[in-house]
């Protein structure tokens, strides 16, 4: 009995390859260049510098994405409402903004690639400083189609809204007295302030902290899911890491301006200069003048040097946490190896997963806190390096080995918050005592480390030990990039007769898919189904294996006579929209209805039952009927079969298979056929091997057979020619008692 559909389990390869070689290239759908809709004056995100050429965060993370797939980036910066309606047209593919529930309705996100805050600005830093929710009377400065404009708009504060085309433009506003007030992203406006010089204050705290993400115009599924991918390949390989680290000093600390450097100069050029021109009655006033200011300029030099070593600080430091990023944790932890070739490492990477609904239930603030309060945890545990990367992604190297229930144990103490107490939720991924080649090092610790992260997420366990079996196998990566290129190609159908117990006449087979690849040879189905399926890929296999079948019945003459043939759906391809009209219009003349019958697995009615019933219902009054696959191997209840609109049981060969020498098997296959028709269903027994349990299955009354003592699965041809055989011959002395 072939299995549902279909591909693969990760991303990561062998750690001999580089993780970008291993990645598939990207489906036909993706556009060659992808077109990047973004606003022109919008730093240190994206803006145009005085060339003209595009610069920012948001523009260098949109080169890897298209890079890492051999794609090309095309930017187009504009006014912020002209992006939006690019996008919205179809003039570009993606654009970078926050994420609402007004935006939602118009764009699929990926997940968030930063956060940001906005702030509220005024003249004058004596202004009172102002709520968002309490702007009555006051002349409000915003970006035209940005997200203060929008918030503002559904929840009025009793302001007078003065849209602009971008952040400069509603700062300046302000600084013309065209407006009382701008309320804007605050990242762009220090930005925007520094280098303008603007006389303009920040008078509130940051509000609205809002995560910004890569989007898509809904509608353009392959795309989302694609640039879904990209993001987190980017985080996965570091990629992210390092752009964000080259960005930082620039998204969070704003830099002297040459407007301070001259002010220093001046006050020492201009005493100089006075005094040379008085002359000798103003020489020990001028000793005096040169003997202050050099003091002042060592103070200043001092300054710079500190501000200097802050600089370095940030750029190596997770500055929420105060603990090593990505790139300097891999930078000791590769000195701590060099010093030490005969230690075998063990690395754990910890990942906070409840960071959203943190921010959702209580704050973005109480979000932040846990984060530091949980690397303060780390801290205090006996590990030789202690590192975040970002979004709740923790790492920490050590000397000995880590079991994981006494890490969790270790961990999972409440952390106090202040106002409150929170268990931090985490999944965690272990690398104990790594060995390491000629060409591994820290940076690959860190890699396998993420994979069993990953591990753990997936399968919804609190920790993973890595080993070389999360590993993906390098020919499932093949088949999984070749069925993305080529579809079902190289795949065809075969089809297992399945006998008439009470007319002794084949009336009926199930089609089950092969795939002949190129390079590896025939794949066996319990191989690249279950690979499609963990892909979200079956129903491109789904809809071919119908058209095939259809097709057969329709050339071979076959739908004509009654005849009917099974085919497999996987639970996820009930859930395919215009799934129903597809099966209807193959159920039109000449195929006859009945001539369709649909397996679906136990488990396939007990997720999201209401749905499935709607589907199951629409496709059984079109014609098609509807068989329970595999059953009794399930863990649903007996009520679906009155539930659902179900015609056949097929009962599974683990029960028929040994049912002669077996006693609860064999009560179990009889009991159900009972059962069955006492419900007016008929029954299916798969996987009859020999004479005796054909024999048994006939005394209790079954409907139709399959299995290898009645034929193996046959191609087209062979089939046709086992039709044409007298089944009576093939069947002599077996007579029902």
């Amino acid at each position: 009995m072939s299995g549902s559909c279909l591909l693969v389990v990760g991303l990561a390869v062998p750690s001999s390859l580089p993780l970008v070689a291993q990645i598939p290239p990207p489906p036909e759908q993706i556009p060659d260049p992808v077109v990047f809709a973004g606003s022109n004056d919008y730093p240190p995100f994206q803006w145009l510098d005085d060339n003209n050429k595009p610069m920012g965060f948001v523009i260098d993370l949109q080169d890897a994405i298209a890079h890492q797939q051999g794609r090309e980036a095309e930017h187009r910066l504009m006014a912020w409402d002209q992006a939006l309606e690019a996008i919205e047209r179809g003039e570009a593919d993606v654009v970078a903004l926050f994420i609402s529930e007004e935006r939602d309705e118009r764009f699929d996100f990926t997940s968030p690639i930063y956060h940001v805050a906005h702030g509220i600005y005024a003249p004058s830093p004596e202004s009172t400083q102002k709520d968002p929710n309490d702007l009555s009377g006051m002349r409000v400065a915003v970006v035209e189609g940005g997200y203060a404009q929008n918030h503002l708009i559904e929840n009025p504060a009793g302001s007078e809204l003065i849209p602009q085309v971008d952040i400069r433009s509603a700062l300046l506003a302000v600084v013309e007295g065209r407006a009382d007030i701008a309320l804007v992203a605050a990242h762009t406006a220090r930005y925007v302030i520094a280098e303008a010089e603007f006389d303009i204050y920040q008078i509130s705290r940051p509000f609205w902290p809002k995560a910004y993400a890569f989007a898509v115009r809904q509608g353009r599924d392959d795309l989302h899911a694609w640039l879904e991918e990209q993001v987190g390949l980017l985080q996965a390989s570091g990629t992210y890491f390092d752009i964000h680290a080259d960005w930082l000093p620039k998204m969070e600390w704003q830099p002297p301006t040459w407007r301070d450097h001259l002010r220093t100069l001046a006050w020492i050029a201009l005493p100089l200069l006075l005094l040379g021109i008085a002359g000798y009655f103003w020489t020990w006033s001028l000793r005096r003048q040169v003997a202050r200011k050099t003091r002042q300029l060592s103070r200043e030099l001092e300054s710079r040097r500190a501000l200097q070593g802050e600089l370095e600080y940030r750029i190596e430091h997770d500055m929420l946490t105060e603990l090593p990023n990505r790139s300097a944790f891999i930078s000791k932890l590769n000195k701590l190896i060099e010093a030490d070739p005969d230690w075998s490492p063990t690395v754990a990477l910890i990942q906070l997963v409840n960071l959203e609904q943190l921010i959702t239930a209580f704050s973005y603030e109480v979000a932040l806190e846990l984060q530091r309060a949980f690397a303060r945890l780390l801290e205090s545990q006996d590990a030789r390096l202690v590192g975040h990367f970002g979004s709740g992604l923790f790492a920490i190297a050590t000397r000995k080995v880590l079991e994981g229930n006494e890490l969790v144990g270790r961990l999972s103490e409440p952390l106090n918050l202040g106002l409150v107490d929170l268990d931090p939720v985490y999944v965690v991924g272990i690398v104990n005592e790594a060995s390491l080649g000629e060409k591994d090092g820290a940076e690959d610790l860190v890699r396998r480390g993420i994979l069993a992260v990953a591990k753990a997420r997936e399968s919804h366990r609190r920790w993973v030990i890595y080993s070389a079996d999360l590993e993906p196998d390098i020919d499932d990566l093949l088949l999984l990039q070749d069925f993305n290129r080529h579809g079902t190609r190289d795949m065809f159908l075969e089809y297992q007769p399945q006998l008439d117990l009470e007319t002794r006449r084949v009336r009926g087979v199930e089609a089950l898919i092969r795939w002949r690849h190129p390079a590896l040879g025939r794949v066996s189905p319990g191989r690249f189904i279950p690979m499609l399926e963990q892909a979200g890929l079956t129903h491109r296999i789904a809809r071919w294996v119908i058209e095939e079948a259809s097709d057969m019945l329709s050339r071979t003459g076959l739908a004509a006579s009654g005849f009917h043939i099974s085919v497999n759906m996987a639970p996820q391809d009930l859930m395919e929209p215009e799934l129903v009209d597809f099966i209807t219009r193959g159920l039109a003349p000449p195929m006859l209805a009945r001539s369709l019958w649909l397996e679906i697995t136990e488990t396939g009615f007990i997720q999201d039952p209401s749905r499935t019933r709607d589907v199951l219902s629409n496709l059984h009054d079109a014609g098609a009927c509807i068989s329970v696959d595999d059953f009794g191997t399930g863990y649903s209840s007996l009520s679906y079969m009155s539930e659902f609109p179900v015609d056949e049981v097929k009962i599974d060969m683990s029960f028929v298979g040994d049912m002669l020498i077996n006693d609860r098997h064999f009560l179990i296959v009889r009991s159900t056929i009972a059962l069955a028709h006492e419900m007016g269903l008929t029954v299916t027994a798969e996987g009859v091997e020999d004479r005796e349990t054909l024999q048994a299955l006939i005394a209790m009354k079954c409907n139709t057979v399959q299995g290898f003592f009645l034929s193996r699965p046959l191609d087209e041809k062979n089939l046709l020619a086992f039709l044409d055989l007298d089944m009576e011959d093939v069947l002599s002395g077996m007579q029902a008692t």
